[in-house]
């Protein structure tokens, strides 16, 4: 990679952006790992699926769809940048990936498509991208592309 190239990649702690991207690619595979991967254990009939005695145990997941998906979306944003839309960009990826996750599970026999979880994850990433947004506008930070241009 040239200087030029390095310089414009760079963020400001002097990382590449690639760095960025390789953090949130490894997370959201731990994420989609953890989303395949049986859960009996949770419900204590075995009813991973939502139903029965086992149901209330699956609800209590939602903390880690919520701050999965937040994580998600901030790790993103290091890479996307922290612009509106870098943001948006960070949100709507998470958002995606965590639909597609969903939409993974369906055919698994152990797992099921839970709308419940798809609107978790999308409040997670959205709260995220909030709150993100919300301390660069609350420090002051200029709005700067990642190779340091302005919007």
């Amino acid at each position: 990679m040239s200087p030029a190239d390095r310089r414009r990649d760079d963020d400001t702690t002097g990382r590449p952006a690639s760095a960025d991207w390789r953090g949130t690619a490894a997370f959201a595979l731990a994420l989609l790992v953890a989303s395949v991967i049986p859960v009996s254990w949770v419900a204590g009939d075995g009813a991973a699926d939502g139903t029965g005695a086992g149901a209330l145990e699956i609800g209590l997941t939602d903390p880690f769809h919520l701050v999965g998906y937040a994580v998600l979306t901030v790790l993103a944003s290091r890479a996307l940048g922290r612009r509106r839309r870098g943001l948006l960009l960070a949100a709507a990826a998470s958002v995606a990936f965590g639909f597609g996750v969903e939409l993974v599970q369906a055919p698994i026999p152990w797992r099921s498509f839970a709308w419940r979880d798809a609107a978790v994850n999308t409040l997670g990433a959205v709260g995220a991208a909030t709150l993100v947004r919300a301390g660069v506008v609350i420090r002051g930070e200029k709005d700067v592309e990642r190779n340091g241009e302005p919007p």
